[in-house]
């Protein structure tokens, strides 16, 4: 944690657990992001409660060191409006915030890594990332959106790949991993990030991780 609220992340990149399922969702925070994997380098940015399906093909794994900037607020640069993969070709990985923001100043030809959705999900999306701590039930955001509960699940997942539940729970999780390296109580940070059952907190962190929270809480805990 730094001192003015972000976040510096580095370490080695390694493949995902292989019980992990569903599309990555991202907290309230963005993450500016750079993998240096063999002779290549890349820059990803995940924009704030980015929901990403599926990412694009790559020659080999994505294997090797990585750093990372995360950080509440408007993005680092104006032209990151999405989710995106970037070639930041040999570049040496940056070893500051300042340096890594100073890379993609400019911008930079672009994969973008989110779909887009229809009308109607992306407005379901937006209501349920602004309320993602409340209890209020999805009814009520199709009711707001003037459809059935039933129409609005399908078309969600549809769009994205995960119903509106499963969206408020990972943003909850998300959300979750980026406290538990500030050394808050695990139960406290289940229920400030809105899960009222200790039980559930605890089967989708694993569902989302594929580990537990005090496991994660170690590996994510400074040297």
């Amino acid at each position: 944690m730094l001192e003015n609220g972000g976040s510096w992340i580095e370490g080695k990149l390694d493949a995902p657990p292989q019980d992990l399922t569903g599309p990555l969702v991202f907290g309230r925070d963005w993450l500016l992001e750079m993998v240096q994997t063999g002779d290549r380098t890349l820059g990803f940015y995940w924009a704030p409660f980015a929901i990403i399906d599926k990412l694009p093909e790559l020659n080999g794994p994505l294997r090797g060191q990585f750093v990372g900037f995360s950080f509440p607020g408007g993005p680092p640069a104006g032209w990151l409006t999405t989710s995106m993969m970037f070639d930041l070709g040999t570049a040496a990985l940056a070893p500051t915030p300042k340096e890594l923001i100073a890379l993609i100043r400019t911008p930079l030809p672009y994969v973008p890594l989110e779909r887009t959705g229809s009308p109607l999900s992306q407005k379901a999306r937006n209501i349920i990332a602004s309320t993602y701590r409340s209890e209020s039930p999805i009814s009520e955001v199709a009711r707001r959106l003037r459809v059935s509960h039933a129409h609005l699940t399908r078309q969600f997942k549809r769009d994205f790949g995960l119903t509106p539940v499963d969206y408020r729970h990972r943003i909850r999780v998300s959300e979750a991993m980026g406290k538990l390296s500030q050394g808050e109580k695990i139960l406290d940070i289940a229920y400030d990030v809105g899960f009222n059952d200790a039980n559930r907190f605890y089967k989708d962190f694993r569902k989302v991780t594929g580990t537990s929270p005090g496991k994660c809480r170690t590996h994510l805990k400074p040297a």
